[in-house]
């Protein structure tokens, strides 16, 4: 005889559990990424001001509700857009290096962070052209922590072991970040990105140049000088 359906659902039910309280915790993170890669989508296409949290929820496929419900407001999830983009650059120039690896020539560092922005071009333009300070300071506040602090720890692992001039990290940190967000934006924003390898070279040569133990020890390679013809 086959158990009592009340009894086969309370089964059912223990059974379900464990499954079922995991994707209540993924819940929540799927529809935070929903979310954010709504917002880049549509804050790129028509402007942070031209958007609002009912399209940003409609572009998500959920209620506007759940906007404020994961991030308070539209301008905590320009914040949180930012820092994932200041994230993604420092594991872009910094990831492709294996445990206890020596730190990698300036030029090598610098085209990683170059291409990571010429392949991430609408965000960095969003960034860099915000019309309000009021919305977007917690904004770009919010990316350069996560790049500073990422140079400054790696610059601090590098200075103990001899590959860098010492300096105080953090300090270092927030220069070279001045430095290169001004040639990134410079190269991607005010012009079309076609004279990258000369915003590289320039940029590379003033990096090396302020911070490597053995000026000179590292280089972009030049091209050889072509032989006049007799």
């Amino acid at each position: 005889m086959s158990p009592p359906a009340s009894r086969r659902r309370a089964a059912g039910r223990r059974d379900a559990g464990p499954r079922a309280r995991r994707e209540r915790r993924r819940e929540p993170e799927e529809k935070r990424a929903r979310l954010l890669a709504a917002a880049r989508r549509l804050f790129a296409e028509r402007g942070y001001a031209a958007t609002t949290t009912a399209d940003l929820a409609r572009e998500a496929g959920m209620a506007e509700g759940t906007v404020f419900h994961h991030f308070g407001s539209k301008q905590a999830l320009l914040a949180e857009v930012a820092a994932e983009y200041g994230r993604g650059l420092a594991v872009h120039m910094f990831g492709a290096l294996a445990p206890g690896e020596g730190a990698p020539t300036a030029e090598a560092m610098l085209r990683r962070a170059f291409s990571y922005v010429r392949d991430h071009g609408a965000v960095s333009r969003l960034l860099a052209l915000a019309p309000d300070p009021t919305d977007w300071a917690a904004a770009r506040g919010a990316s350069r922590r996560e790049i500073v602090s990422a140079l400054a720890a790696a610059f601090e692992r590098w200075s103990e072991r001899g590959l860098l001039r010492r300096h105080d990290p953090a300090l270092a940190a927030e220069l070279l970040f001045a430095l290169v967000e001004s040639a990134l934006t410079a190269c991607f924003v005010r012009e079309d990105g076609s004279r990258e390898e000369a915003w590289l070279r320039e940029t590379v040569a003033c990096v090396e140049g302020a911070l490597l133990a053995s000026p000179g020890a590292v280089r972009v390679r030049q091209p050889p000088a072509r032989r006049r013809s007799r």
